[in-house]
């Protein structure tokens, strides 16, 4: 069905390139992964524009859940992922994206730390 995982085998032609599906290949007419696309200015696979704040982060919460779903299938020596594993890790990137997004915000309230030397209280340096 799916090749999510990029697990399940190709079918290849006699020639060892992979079959291309609902086209006829004609002589000395490219793949379609060897044909070029249109000149956009990006990187390929990479949008020609910055992405708005929201969708950017949508796209890093999905790209950290299927990095954590893909961890958790390693370290449970599976090759296919349940309802539960995908739950589980859309949660974890949930978790640490909030930890995240609190270490920032942490991070832009404290002061500026001030060389040594300068006056005022000494630095307290918190674990």
């Amino acid at each position: 069905m799916f090749d999510l995982l990029g697990v399940r085998p190709r079918p290849r032609t006699a020639h060892g390139e992979p079959a291309v599906q609902g086209e006829q290949m004609a002589p000395g007419r490219p793949l379609p992964s060897q044909r070029s696309a249109p000149s956009t200015g990006s990187l390929p696979g990479r949008p020609a524009t910055t992405l708005p704040p929201s969708v950017a982060r949508v796209a890093a919460r999905t790209r950290l859940s299927a990095e954590l779903l893909a961890a958790i299938l390693t370290v449970d020596g599976r090759t296919r992922a349940t309802l539960d594993d995908m739950e589980r890790a859309d949660a974890l990137a949930d978790v640490l994206l909030a930890r995240r997004r609190e270490r920032v915000g942490q991070h832009r309230h404290e002061a500026p730390v001030r060389p040594a030397g300068e006056g005022g209280p000494p630095l307290r340096w918190s674990a």
